[in-house]
């Protein structure tokens, strides 16, 4: 050992007089290094986003798979997106059992955050399959708008097609996307002067894929159209940025980036809607109603755009008009529902038919019934509807959206609380248990 100490301390002095040099990392180990350590970053990213999403969904599935083991229960599976996910199923299930009617209830939540009624359709046989219910409550359509699709470059590639699975991926395109709509505020389009005088035009387009600018020769015939297809684009990345700085409650970024957007597409009512929103959380009444009358000029059936006024005469104090614009959001609302909606839910009460399973039709909180019982005027036999316009319309009047709704992205209705959730599920058993067990 002292031999070993001896040795070490002359060498230690012979390096500090430059006589024994210190192992160098040649360029090509560090740049090994440098790329193991991203690769290793992203395959922890990648596997946070994963594990995140795994364990939101197992916990869920998990008390699912509880209900297989409870035999003789009447089982409920509950379809919808995130306005049911987590959100009012247990309560429903307590709810139903605390009525004590000699019949065990079990409740399964299949609810799924972000999806669609074809999503949902494409699962059913698998979830009938796995969980036998004896009836389905559908909560479901908010979705299948499509307002807030991002663009999608198509693109051939095949290496790059490798990667599209992987979450990391979509979050540093999403993020990519962000970068270039807050770099490229100059402008989408530079036209080349002398190009256009001899009947050409040179389009210097900034896109928002994964190139970040490209050249094409057009005529100057052809030039508008290309220019509108390419801003029409950049709007929806605007919209889509200033949504995630208002779900961030950054409202300055936000409001600036749905400013950009109807800059870049006045007349669609989407970045209206949003700004209002914007405005209201912010306590600026006058421009927020400035705002929303804007978005319902431009598309007199935007419903949200109706409901988002008439929570915000809510807001002011003025009941009259609260009552003018519920009106018309109802006379909206009952002339309009997604085609896709319409036809998902025919199919699911068809294939239901066929496998004896009962479906209850539930409407989303403070909206009418009448547009659901249109979609299956002439095929309601068997069917129950579930109508929790009145009773939340009362609630909220008596105690502010804030005690029911933790926000309001459907324009007069969002997300439950707790105490709207109790409320949803309460109703959902009353009308259950008077129309099946005539209880």
């Amino acid at each position: 050992m002292i031999k070993f100490l001896i040795i070490a301390r002359i060498k230690a002095n012979l390096m500090k007089k430059g006589k024994v040099s210190q192992p160098r990392t040649s360029f090509k180990q560090k740049i090994s290094l440098i790329l193991l350590g991203l690769f290793l970053f992203f395959v922890l990213l990648e596997v946070g986003i994963r594990l995140s999403g795994f364990i939101s969904l197992s916990l869920q599935e998990i008390k699912n798979r509880a209900v297989l083991k409870q035999k003789g229960s009447y089982r409920i599976m509950c379809l919808g997106e995130s306005t049911t996910q987590n959100q009012y199923p247990p309560f429903l299930e307590r709810a139903l059992n605390q009525r004590n009617i000699g019949i065990k209830f079990s409740v399964i939540d299949k609810g799924i955050a972000g999806t669609t009624t074809l999503n949902l359709l494409e699962q059913i046989d698998h979830n009938i399959n796995n969980y036998h219910p004896d009836m389905i409550l559908a909560m479901m359509g908010i979705n299948d708008r499509g307002e807030y699709i991002s663009f999608e470059v198509v693109n051939t590639s095949r290496i790059l097609s490798l990667f599209k699975p992987f979450r990391t991926y979509n979050l540093v395109r999403l993020l990519w996307l962000h970068i270039l709509a807050k770099v490229k505020e100059i402008g989408f389009c530079k036209l080349n002067e002398e190009k256009k005088r001899s009947g050409e035009a040179r389009i210097y387009l900034s896109g928002i894929g994964l190139k970040e600018t490209y050249t094409e020769l057009v005529s100057d015939k052809d030039s508008l159209n290309q220019n509108a297809e390419i801003y029409y684009k950049n709007y929806l990345t605007y919209l889509r940025l200033g949504k995630r700085y208002q779900d961030q409650s950054k409202f300055s970024q936000a409001e600036e980036a749905f400013k950009k957007a109807i800059e870049l597409n006045p007349k669609n009512e989407d970045a209206y809607f949003e700004l209002g929103r914007i405005y209201q959380d912010q306590v600026k009444f006058s421009q927020a109603e400035e705002t929303f009358k804007k978005a319902i000029d431009f598309n007199p059936k935007s419903y949200h755009s109706y409901g988002a006024i008439l929570v915000l005469y809510e807001d002011m104090g003025k009941p009259e008009l609260v009552k003018e614009y519920a009106r018309k959001a109802n006379a909206v609302r009952s002339g309009h529902y997604n085609p896709e909606t319409v036809n998902n839910y025919l199919k699911l009460k068809k294939i239901l038919d066929k496998k004896g399973i009962r479906l209850v039709c539930v409407q989303y909180p403070m909206l009418s019934i009448k547009p659901l019982q249109k979609i299956f005027e002439g095929v309601e036999e068997g069917l129950i509807f579930i109508d929790n316009e009145i009773i939340f319309r009362d609630a909220v009047k008596k105690n502010g959206y804030k005690e029911y709704f933790s926000d309001i992205f459907g324009g007069d209705f969002g997300h439950c609380t707790e105490k709207g959730n109790r409320l949803l599920a309460k109703n959902i058993a009353d009308v259950i248990l008077k129309e099946v067990f005539n209880k």
